[in-house]
């Protein structure tokens, strides 16, 4: 598979995602205002309740579609041996015994993804893993975290 296959896979799961939370964003928000939540009293805070729920959701909305945004423009450069690990670089590893692989991206963190059999977790700059594999190269091993370095593309 292709980097710019990947970077689709990962886009696509984020807007599904970003579907979702428009919706239940948008039903947050019809229950913030609709008669269910109508205050009896002055103890009742289920429209506050609903209308915070309504506003969180509609922040996660927002971070999805710049995520998604990053992601439709996002051209990783073309990785030279020499180079160390950085932004769009796939990282192929090891650790106890399993083959990981790590896609460092400017979006879409902590999701999984299949590549070539193997699942393929994106690491954005947040991540520690991420800082930690900054500039490294194939063939080392990050002693932290045990993780052996097998190949990078």
């Amino acid at each position: 598979m292709s980097k710019p296959a990947l970077i689709r896979q990962i886009r696509s799961l984020l807007e599904e995602q970003l579907s979702i939370t428009v919706a239940a964003a948008e039903d947050a928000k019809e229950n913030a205002i609709g008669d269910e939540t109508k205050s009896d009293g002055k103890y009742d805070t289920r429209a506050i309740e609903a209308a915070y729920l309504a506003g969180a959701q509609a922040e996660q909305a927002k971070k999805l579609a710049e995520s998604v945004r990053l992601l439709t423009v996002f051209d990783p450069v073309p990785y030279d041996e020499g180079d160390g690990i950085g932004v769009g670089a796939l990282v192929e590893t090891e650790h106890g015994g399993n083959i990981i692989f790590y896609f460092l991206a400017p979006a879409g963190g902590g999701h999984t993804v299949e590549y070539d059999g193997f699942d393929c977790t994106v690491l954005t700059p947040e991540s520690p893993l991420y800082q930690d594999l900054l500039g490294s190269h194939a063939g080392e091993l990050l002693e932290d975290s045990s993780i052996m370095i097998l190949g990078v593309s």
